[in-house]
């Protein structure tokens, strides 16, 4: 027994999936239907699933040292001793 299953996908991605599919030989259904039957085999999805690298930016080293300089603003007093700790203090 078998069972109808439905997504939606932008017209673009469809036809990409679509000659990819006719290029290996399969159809579509078949090549989902091995996807979903590795689902099962694997326990979960069977490729690594990460960010895209656009979502990612990748940042030089010397932009990343000094790169939230003027996003923070300390206090005249940030260094002095603090009273709750002064029966500590020597």
């Amino acid at each position: 027994m078998s069972i109808q299953v439905s997504t939606r996908i932008d017209v673009a991605t469809k036809e990409k999936f679509d000659r990819v599919c006719n290029a290996i030989g399969i159809s579509p259904s078949n090549a989902l239907s091995l996807f979903i039957k590795s689902v099962i085999n694997n326990n979960g999805i069977p490729f690594p699933l990460t960010a895209p690298p656009e979502v990612v930016p990748k940042m030089s080293r010397e932009a990343m040292f000094g790169c939230m300089r003027g996003q923070f603003k300390m206090t005249d007093d940030f260094d002095a001793p603090l009273e709750d700790f002064e029966e500590y203090m020597v």
